[in-house]
């Protein structure tokens, strides 16, 4: 059976757009899977043929219909007529016909983003458009989507050129964004492979992001001849040894003139960043307070940080490098990226705190703040245990410790304090304590019944921990907290964060104005609607029903206009929703 294309570009356009949805999940999940791309081609025709249209998007479902583009071309065309960059010549027809096809395709990017921002109701995702590819009359574009939720969690820089002309990038994951999109234009030009369009994997791909974003750091020394190097260069130092010791220290990327540094040790000669073994050596003479200087090219001496920085300039960066293989880069000390055995990625939280400090009131009812100080310092010293480990806090820890002491090896009574962490995770099993960190066993092999909770991705440990859990948390009130070998953190139970009931109710409101007008105002439907489905667990039965019936009654009010409506699945209860959940 085969499968008609209504807006037809090419025979293998739905090939090639599922190829690259799976290429980018693979590639952004790397970084946060929360970002949660989404990839979709839209195709503007620029030849006059009767039988394709206009426009054409793929898939057809994408959310956006080709109505929503009409008068694309005419938008681009004005945008290109104001394009500063048009008043740029060269002398060379060649050159100039590369240049005006450079502001041909940037002004139809900035039509589809214009386009797309305006119909954009919910605003819950960050757009973002490749150079076209033109395949058989069509000029194809890539759209691809993230969640600004997941972006927002990251700092990030706010200029986007330097010298009011070359652009940089504001973060690794906007440099990831474009080496992305930069690969998809590139496999568009071979349109008819069926699979696997991009052929770098995604490690390389993220090596080359952390390259390119490292020109936002080097410019600002002011010294082309540093501007090209400093990635391979950190990558190189922290990748060697100095007498057999790891590199610890920091070094400040700004203009040597900064007025926010201070030389306190000026080299005769600057030693320069290529020379990576004079480097490493110098690195050793750095300190918490005493920082290497460097433009990105030359390394000028030792000095230290003077006055109040406006990071507003986004002049100065710090590149600290942590151990063997690791170091990271700083502005205003917000991380931008860490890099580690040569991979870069954005620094994430480990735990999160604030949800650590609201979690465990709530699964403990009488617990006190510094308690919660203590299980605190406890944890953290625990996720440094390389091996991973595991900690249960149960309210019923001392009659667990007896019970379960076959399998463990049980302990006089006594508070944990950060610094013998180390010692009792280094061998196999569970710490388990209680709400005052007192430890009563350590190495303890968990129990309990087979669940459907479980993840067979996940290894013996954490599937052991979700076992147990499931079997007594009903009995008595228990956190698990489990470090994984690869570094990754779980909490058992993971709970929802809570929410006002008011804002639920605001927005049921919200609704009923809605449908006391005569056509649905979409700019404040969708926002509203979606708002529900992202917090659909909080609803209560009669909650559920008033949606259900009010969203039906405004459906059919869409459906009498000659536009595109979403369909949506009826509002129904979590069974595990409780009173708990809300502020």
């Amino acid at each position: 059976m085969s499968n008609t294309i209504k807006l037809f570009m090419w025979g293998y356009q739905h090939h090639m757009q599922s190829s690259l949805q799976i290429e980018a999940e693979q590639f952004f999940t790397r970084i946060d899977k929360n970002l949660n791309p989404k990839i979709f081609l839209l195709g503007v025709l620029i030849e006059d043929r009767e039988d394709r249209h206009d426009i054409c998007l793929e898939p057809e479902d994408c959310g956006y219909n080709i109505h929503t583009f009409t008068g694309l071309r005419q938008l681009a065309e004005e945008l290109e007529k104001v394009d500063p960059e048009g008043q740029i010549f060269h002398t060379h027809p060649v050159a100039q016909e590369g240049h005006n096809k450079r502001i041909s395709n940037k002004s139809f990017i900035n039509a589809i983003k214009k386009v797309l921002e305006r119909v954009d109701f919910d605003d819950q995702t960050d757009k973002h458009v490749s150079y076209p590819t033109y395949i058989e009359g069509f000029l194809v574009f890539t759209i691809l989507e993230v969640q600004k939720e997941a972006l927002s969690k990251y700092y990030s820089l706010t200029k986007e050129k330097f010298d009011n002309r070359f652009r940089i990038h504001r973060s690794l994951i906007e440099s990831a964004i474009d080496v992305f999109l930069k690969e998809s234009s590139n496999a568009l030009k071979d349109p008819y492979r069926g699979f696997e369009a991009i052929n770098r994997r995604p490690e390389e791909m993220l090596r080359e992001s952390g390259k390119q974003f490292m020109y936002t750091v080097s410019h600002v020394g002011g010294n082309f001849e540093g501007l090209h190097g400093l990635y391979d260069a950190c990558n190189t130092i922290a990748s060697m040894r100095y007498e057999g010791a790891e590199g610890f220290g920091k070094l400040a990327i700004a203009h040597k003139d900064h007025m926010n540094l201070r030389l306190t040790l000026e080299l005769e000669s600057p030693i320069k960043a290529s020379d990576y073994r004079k480097v490493r050596k110098f690195l050793e003479l750095s300190t918490e307070n005493s920082i290497i200087i460097s433009d990105s090219a030359l390394i000028y001496g030792l000095g230290e940080l003077v006055g109040k920085y406006n990071p507003k300039t986004e002049s100065l960066f710090i590149i600290d490098f942590i151990s063997h293989f690791k170091w990271q880069v700083l502005h205003d000390d917000n991380p931008l990226m860490v890099v580690e055995y040569k991979l870069p990625n954005v620094t994430k939280e480990r735990i999160n705190r604030l949800k650590f400090y609201s979690d465990l009131p709530r699964i403990f009812k009488s617990i006190k703040k510094r308690q919660i100080d203590d299980l605190w310092d406890v944890t953290m010293q625990a996720t440094q245990q390389k091996h991973g480990t595991m900690l249960v806090i149960t309210s019923n820890a001392q009659n667990e410790s007896i019970r379960l002491g076959k399998q463990s090896f049980p302990i006089k009574p006594m508070k944990l304090s950060p610094n013998i962490i180390q010692q009792i995770t280094s061998i196999d099993g569970a710490v388990l304590l209680d709400k005052d960190s007192t430890c009563y066993s350590i190495g303890v092999i968990l129990d309990g019944l087979a669940t459907e909770k479980g993840d067979a991705s996940r290894g013996s440990r954490y599937n052991s921990a979700v076992r147990y859990y499931e079997q007594f948390y009903k009995e008595h009130p228990m956190v698990i907290v489990i470090i994984s070998e690869d570094g990754m953190i779980n909490f058992i139970p993971q709970l929802k964060p809570q929410i006002k009931h008011s804002d639920i109710i605001d927005k049921i409101d919200g609704l009923k104005e809605l449908n006391k007008l005569e056509k649905v105002e979409r700019k404040k439907y969708y926002p509203i609607l979606n708002w529900l489905e992202n917090h659909r667990f909080y609803l209560r039965e009669n909650e559920c029903s008033e949606i259900n019936k009010i969203r039906k009654e405004l459906e059919q009010k869409e459906k009498d206009s000659s536009s595109v409506w979403i369909v949506r699945n009826n509002f129904i209860p979590n069974p595990e929703m409780n009173d708990s959940y809300y502020i």
